[in-house]
């Protein structure tokens, strides 16, 4: 199985190494013989279906965004197994699961950065633990507010 993670950003490459692209993944389809994954946003989607053959090659299944519940916990009791702190957080406790699910918006590489600059903040600081106290002291800023921060700038 090949999987190719954020295939949207092919589109950045301009049309020709766009359809170069798109000729290596039918090259792969047939030659290889193993499923092919595509993993992106919405742009993915697109991407694939400016081709026919492509386009029937691949089925579009959507994720699901994150919400407060089991597997979200189990989720972040794997973070917590690989964050290097000496003392066990709780991460997946509902109400420190819930602040970091709002901190994160539901998206899997903001919730991991979020986690790596508060274990950070504790490794530096010597509390070796993340809590609620953490989450609103290292003044982690959502992507969302981001933008508003950049237009504002501009």
């Amino acid at each position: 199985m090949l999987i190719i993670d954020e295939i949207h950003h092919l589109l950045a490459g301009g049309s020709e190494k766009h359809r170069h692209f798109l000729h290596v993944l039918k090259y792969f389809a047939n030659e290889l013989q193993i499923p092919i994954i595509g993993v992106g946003t919405i742009d993915a989607l697109r991407t694939i279906q400016t081709d026919e053959q492509l386009e029937n090659r691949f089925e579009a299944l959507p994720l699901p965004s994150w919400q407060l519940d089991r597997d979200f916990q189990r989720l972040l009791a794997s973070f917590e197994r690989t964050l290097p702190l000496h003392e066990p957080s709780g991460l997946s406790n509902e109400r420190l699961a819930a602040q970091l699910l709002a901190l994160s918006q539901v998206t899997i590489g903001e919730l991991a950065a979020l986690l790596t600059r508060a274990a950070t903040y504790t490794i530096e600081t010597g509390r070796e633990q993340i809590d609620e106290h953490v989450l609103t002291t290292i003044d982690w800023v959502p992507p969302s507010q981001r933008r508003q921060r950049a237009v504002r700038i501009v």
